[in-house]
């Protein structure tokens, strides 16, 4: 995915900005994991590299914690997610914009006396809109038949050149 990320913004003349993103973030876990784990929160960080006249080629790294449900069989665990997604955020003129995304993610799972963790290729489509800096979106993430999510993300994007 970084080569891909370097070939891409080395190809094309930039005409769009440079940016960085901060966000904050609350997921809900979809399937079976709904029943055992709490909603998760976090956060992240996302490099945005303008192409053409709309596009951006993205580059983020997330962290998201869901503690267990009291009452199951996964009471006094804890659920992290860490992706690292590459993607392609296409935007239109009044702000909204698309954003598919692609990469690779570590599920891991802590207990007393337990720790798994497992590395997984992983995607999401994020539908938001900016403004000002302002970025908010929601987004619909997989890791195939291991774990899915919903989620809604706050963030400031940051200008570094134009």
């Amino acid at each position: 995915m970084f080569a891909f990320f370097l070939m891409a913004s080395s190809s094309y003349a930039q005409n769009g900005s440079v940016q960085l993103g901060v966000a904050v973030e609350s997921n809900l876990l979809l399937g079976s994991y709904s029943s055992a784990y709490n909603a998760g929160f976090g956060g992240g960080i996302k490099g945005l590299y303008g192409v053409g006249a709309s596009g951006q080629l993205t580059l983020s790294v997330d962290y998201s914690s869901y503690s267990s449900k009291s009452g199951t069989i996964f009471a006094g665990q804890t659920l992290s997610l860490l992706p690292i997604l590459a993607g392609y955020r296409y935007n239109l003129s009044s702000g909204f914009y698309a954003e598919p995304q692609a990469g690779l993610a570590t599920l891991s799972t802590k207990a007393s006396g337990f720790s798994f963790s497992q590395t997984n290729f992983a995607g999401a489509i994020n539908v938001g809109y900016a403004k000002n800096g302002f970025d908010i979106s929601v987004h619909y993430y997989t890791e195939g038949d291991v774990i899915s999510m919903f989620g809604v993300r706050l963030g400031y994007n940051f200008s570094l050149k134009k």
